[in-house]
């Protein structure tokens, strides 16, 4: 329970990630989401030597370390591989498989068949590296996102025995829309990262081209340059459902919310997050602090089946 609390309170703004981290979803979108791609490829890219990509070298431990806050922005590709730092198998699989439509990521509530321990009970430490033939295309911020889901996919199954299919189904979610006044945000004036750092150098770059940047207050976000449909992915991790762009406003935008943080746990207290707790803000964060409008529906949502998975083989 510590695990969880701590994670969601220094990773979920910072994440998402990211989540999602291409990044780790914890308990909310985490920084495996710091990479920019926009969809799912039709194809994998293949090496240098024309086959199928893999990393050249690859460590995985299970993380035995004390529970303590985890620096998210740290997890994700490297200059020349890939590294998680106290993550669950499930962060993985967000960052190797992006939905169809090309959302950030999938919920974990949109993967299902995945074992706890798969999920959350068991964390990873993983560092793997990029052969030398594949370095250059790897140093290219183009071709790298899609390049480190090949390699994490080619992992998955061969040290992870992962085999996934996809389905679509029918269920409940929001479709966000404009509400009765204008929306109380502003198109993008500014989406290149560098400008954004200069006024806030802990912007972290998604991989749909969001940039967000958190605080100064607790539980503040700010995300520059972002569509309608990657702010319902963003939400919908609050909601605990769902959320799917009916605004028809198709540019990009600055937008800014406040989430409201449970204080840190007192010691003798009850530890628990009560499971309405996030998701009960998320119509006052919509209609009173951005000025759009949620309805319930039920919509054609894609979702990631796990068929097998082990534990993994040894180094």
């Amino acid at each position: 329970m510590t695990r969880n609390i701590l994670a969601w309170r220094t990773g979920f703004l910072r994440g998402i990630s990211l989540a999602m981290a291409a990044g780790v979803l914890f308990a909310g979108p985490v920084a495996v989401l710091a990479q920019a791609a926009t969809s799912a490829e039709a194809a994998p890219p293949v090496g240098a030597d024309g086959k199928p990509l893999t990393f050249d070298v690859v460590s995985i431990r299970e993380d035995n370390s004390e529970d303590a806050p985890r620096n998210t922005v740290q997890n994700g590709p490297t200059s020349d591989g890939y590294h998680l730092k106290d993550g669950p198998l499930l962060a993985v699989i967000q960052t190797a498989c992006l939905p169809s439509e090309g959302g950030l990521t999938f919920r974990p509530d949109r993967i299902t068949g995945l074992p706890a321990w798969a999920f959350n009970l068991i964390h990873y430490d993983i560092d793997a590296r990029v052969s030398e033939a594949d370095l250059p295309r790897w140093k290219d911020p183009a071709l790298q996102p899609a390049m480190l889901r090949a390699m994490l996919q080619a992992m998955l199954a061969d040290r992870f025995k992962l085999a996934i299919h996809r389905e679509n189904k029918v269920i409940p979610i929001y479709e966000l829309t404009v509400g009765r006044k204008s929306p109380k945000f502003k198109p993008s004036e500014a989406t290149a990262l560098a400008d954004i750092r200069q006024m806030h150098p802990d912007a972290v770059n998604l991989r749909s081209g969001t940039v967000v940047v958190t605080g100064p207050n607790p539980g503040q976000q700010t995300l520059f340059g972002v569509t309608m449909r990657d702010l319902g992915t963003f939400l919908s991790t609050l909601a605990h459902r769902p959320i799917q762009d009916k605004t028809g406003l198709t540019g990009k935008y600055d937008i800014a919310y406040q989430i409201e943080l449970r204080p840190p746990p007192q010691e003798g207290a009850d530890t628990a997050i009560p499971p309405d707790f996030y998701s009960s803000q998320i119509f006052s964060i919509v209609q009173d602090q951005l000025g759009l409008k949620l309805n319930a529906a039920k919509g054609l949502v894609e979702s990631l089946v796990i068929d097998h998975v082990e534990r993994p083989s040894a180094n």
